[in-house]
């Protein structure tokens, strides 16, 4: 591949991985202010464009404050302004070029298929009023939207050398903890969304007890956010330890990854049961989301650069 093809998708992908970082921090800022349905149509907001101070002053009694309408228009304006029209380009850009390697251009069709599904997801979410599996589904396909972007960026300017090779169980286990990440940050905003953030006000335990009531279903859905999150802990901690004998074949990416993984988990742990003792801040509460998405990247490095052993 030229370089000028390759420096442009790799300046193109990089940026699209940070505003698709930008997005998620946004929805997790919407979701705990409690501003999903301060825009309550799609795509406008309230009927309008660009939903300014006066505008919305003068349509009357809001129940929203205009931070929070300004907020959602935000989270939607990053979407369908700067996230649609860049990753259509870097669509565009891989497919119509010649020089551009195979495995660039499948990428680049995972990349607008998923683009397509969030936004999708997106509507459905506002015309669905917000329901939590919605909301769930629509921050599930953002990490895989990017995932995609991040592995584009990282065939572009990740070096041979980055590779280490491992058992195929091994490379298995680093999928496993990569989907379980998922699975517990999409449980962590569906908690969030069903009302559910406080059912338990303790912290390891739920209230009374360790264990929740079974007849409540807001203890039960928080109960099964932290048990997904004590699995995880388990199965990255274990990862650690099957990992660490390939330390010293890792590049600096990887070395960067394998580190932030321990770390992460640390600052988690305590995040999570900050979050409980201080009735849910909501600077802790995007920081949080923004601990497990950077834990999912440092997966996804891993995963690009992982083969398994002949």
């Amino acid at each position: 591949m030229f370089k000028s093809p390759k420096l442009i998708i790799g300046c193109l992908s990089g940026f699209l991985v940070l505003t698709i970082i930008t997005q998620i921090i946004l929805g997790a800022w919407v979701r705990l202010t409690g501003s999903g349905m301060s825009c309550p149509d799609w795509p406008l907001c309230y009927g309008f464009f660009f939903p300014s101070y006066e505008k919305i002053m003068d349509l009357g009694i809001i129940e929203y404050s205009y931070f929070q309408i300004f907020l959602e228009w935000i989270h939607r304006a990053n979407a369908a302004f700067i996230i649609g029209p860049l990753t259509v380009i870097l669509f565009f850009y891989i497919v119509l070029n010649k020089k551009v390697n195979k495995t660039l251009k499948t990428y680049s069709y995972y990349l607008i298929i998923l683009l397509g599904i969030q936004g999708l997801l997106g509507g459905l979410t506002v015309m669905k009023s917000n329901i939590p599996w919605s909301v769930a589904l629509h921050l599930a396909s953002a990490f895989l939207l990017l995932y995609v972007a991040l592995n584009i960026f990282l065939f572009v300017f990740q070096k041979r050398n980055s590779i280490f090779k491992v058992q195929s169980y091994e490379k298995m286990l680093i999928y496993i903890s990569a989907f379980m990440i998922l699975v517990t940050a999409c449980a962590g905003a569906f908690t969030s969304k069903y009302g559910a953030s406080l059912a338990c006000a303790n912290w390891p335990y739920c209230n009374s007890s360790f264990y929740p009531d079974i007849n409540d279903q807001f203890e039960v859905i928080h109960f099964i956010h932290r048990v997904l999150a004590f699995f995880l802990v388990l199965i990255l901690a274990f990862l650690i330890y099957r990992l660490r004998k390939y330390y010293k074949y890792f590049s600096l990416s990887n070395k960067i990854a394998f580190n932030l993984i321990p770390t992460i988990i640390f600052f988690q742990i305590s995040l999570g049961a900050m979050l409980i003792v201080f009735k849910v801040p909501i600077w802790m509460g995007v920081f949080h989301q923004f601990m497990g998405l950077l834990l999912f990247s440092s997966l996804s490095i891993l995963i690009f650069n992982v083969k398994v052993k002949n």
